[in-house]
């Protein structure tokens, strides 16, 4: 485990990306650019504190990657709550002066009939192809 962690550093990759040769469309890195890489390898001791200090880290990552998610699905459905609230009116207190919404709305549809009632026609520009 010590080993496949050491290889996947970064400072690593980068170095296997950069000398790696494409044969018949594989990657691949001899065994001799391999040899040219050093890894300290510390005690077995060291080894299995240093195993240990990383997969705490993973575990702490683990933990928080769950926690943004609960909370991302938390925001989702509060801002839904929200929209819901808004449009049942109940988010800030009403004006009993106000119109329903109905009644706007309908308002609204009658005034855009008309504007549309009264647009002028567009003359075309080009004739048909198909003339």
């Amino acid at each position: 485990m010590f080993l496949s962690y050491c290889f996947n550093t970064h400072r690593i990759r980068r170095f296997i990306d950069l000398n790696k040769v494409s044969s018949a469309g594989q990657n691949t890195v001899s065994q001799t650019t391999l040899a040219q890489i050093a890894i300290p390898v510390p005690s077995p001791v060291e080894q299995c504190r240093i195993l240990e200090e990383i997969e705490d880290r993973f575990s702490l990552a683990d933990k928080a990657e769950e926690i943004i998610e609960q909370s991302l699905k938390q925001a989702a459905r509060l801002r839904q709550s929200i929209l819901k609230k808004a449009f049942e009116g109940k988010l800030v207190p009403q004006d009993p002066k106000d119109e329903p919404a109905e009644k706007l709305l309908e308002r609204i549809k009658a005034e855009m009939a008309k504007v549309e009632s009264e647009r002028k026609p567009r003359k075309r520009l080009c004739k048909k192809a198909t003339q």
